[in-house]
């Protein structure tokens, strides 16, 4: 198993160094962010906004928390700009500027979303930190008001916000927290089809899954030379460390006893598991570095590059992967036809992108040692006989031979109590 991501600072030379900033800038705007007057919709869509509560002041008429945008010069905004503005906080921010692109543009199977829908992907995203004292929230808030003059104050019930820590920079392993915060929002908005609450919930192992995907590239992704940009092996939580090592070594298809593997409808309601396919599925420079047909990239770059230029080379390999699968699964809730769970939403990035279907069907059945496949997996040794085999079962999977549920299909039924 690979490990490692590589961020290298451009060099000066050839004079080539301008074009390509003014495409990256042009097709995925650096994140900006724009504290100060206006609400929480008054901005581009390609920006952040940070805001803190207001303590001791009554809540807004309709009982939301009374908050105000952060100083961009106050150091807690400093923090919080200076990690969304490189390395991998710049590439998850932008994923989710992508996300809400996608949300507002795309049209498949003579659909579009919501106006609703489109019109909350129309706000800039809004990070809101905790009172001092508590523990941010999971997932994602909705509606917050901001504080006006004379005690007023401003009402948006449509704002989507995601919380953090009143004080980021104590975080230790803070592009792995906002990784995580910001990969859930990516997938809820894309699999909820930007309801937020208003529709059926999207499924949680996927949520949970792309989220914990995020937080492990995070966690090993470097900006620079040599593991200078890397977070120290002690930083973050517990829970933190030990997802990420889950992921890393793929633990979560385990089960009980030791070394066997699980059945294969709990490997595919898992978010581990989930997780750690979307994560192999990332780190493959032979899936992100593909490009898809020209036409895909309609949603995100209409208008924004010049023609004769890819929108891959301008996103690189890991937005390009994102703007792929983001733009699969968007179309396929669109089509009616959302995916359940991992298998459902391997099957469907290999009916868009066909020609690298037999890599992530081996990434899959690999993953899963061959337990969707087939009855009991591929266990045993030596690790060669192991490998060729699952090999085999990914080729049959992707001739159409076999499903990636087969064995959930052909699974005995428990004999009743």
């Amino acid at each position: 198993m690979r490990s490692g991501w590589q961020v290298r600072r451009f060099s000066d030379g050839a004079g080539g160094r301008g074009l390509l900033w003014a495409l990256v800038l042009a097709l995925a705007p650096t994140a900006a962010c724009r504290p100060g007057g206006g609400g929480a919709g008054e901005a581009v869509p390609d920006s952040f906004k940070i805001y803190e509560r207001v303590s001791g002041v009554k809540p807004s008429p309709r009982g939301f928390p009374i908050h105000r945008p952060l100083a961009a010069d106050e150091p807690r905004a400093v923090v919080l700009q200076k990690q969304l503005g490189e390395g991998f906080g710049a590439e998850i921010i932008r994923t989710h500027y992508l996300a809400k692109q996608l949300i507002r543009d795309l049209r498949a199977s003579g659909r579009s979303f919501s106006p609703v829908a489109r019109a909350r992907a129309a706000q800039p995203t809004s990070l809101v930190l905790a009172d001092a004292g508590k523990a941010p929230q999971d997932g994602t808030g909705r509606g917050l008001a901001l504080a006006g003059f004379f005690g007023k104050s401003h009402e948006h019930a449509d704002a989507i916000w995601i919380e953090l820590d009143a004080d980021p920079g104590r975080d230790g392993a803070l592009v792995q927290t906002i990784a995580g915060k910001l990969g859930r929002h990516i997938a809820e908005l894309v699999a909820g089809a930007g309801a937020f609450g208003d529709g059926s919930p999207p499924p949680p192992s996927l949520v949970d899954g792309y989220a914990l995907a995020m937080e492990v590239i995070a966690r090993e992704w470097r900006h620079g030379d040599g593991p200078a940009g890397r977070l120290l092996p002690d930083a973050g939580t517990a829970a933190q460390k030990q997802r990420f090592a889950a992921v890393r070594a793929n633990l979560y298809t385990l089960g009980d006893p030791p070394g066997a593997l699980r059945p294969a409808r709990a490997l595919m309601a898992d978010p581990g598991v989930a997780a750690t396919v979307l994560y192999q599925m990332a780190q493959s420079k032979s899936i992100g570095s593909r490009i898809a047909p020209g036409d895909f990239y309609a949603s995100y770059a209409t208008d924004r590059i010049p023609k004769g230029v890819s929108p891959a080379a301008v996103l690189g390999v890991f937005r390009n992967f994102q703007a792929k699968l983001l733009g699969a699964w968007g179309a396929a809730v669109l089509a009616g036809k959302p995916p359940r769970d991992i298998a459902d939403l391997v099957s469907m990035y290999g009916e868009a992108f066909p020609a690298e279907r037999s890599e992530i069907d081996r990434l899959f059945v690999t993953v899963t040692m061959g337990a969707t496949v087939k009855a009991g997996g591929v266990t045993g040794t030596p690790p060669e006989a192991v490998a060729a085999e699952l090999t085999a079962l990914a080729a049959e999977v992707t001739l159409g031979k076999r499903t990636l549920r087969d064995a959930e299909k052909n699974a005995i039924p428990a004999p009743p109590p």
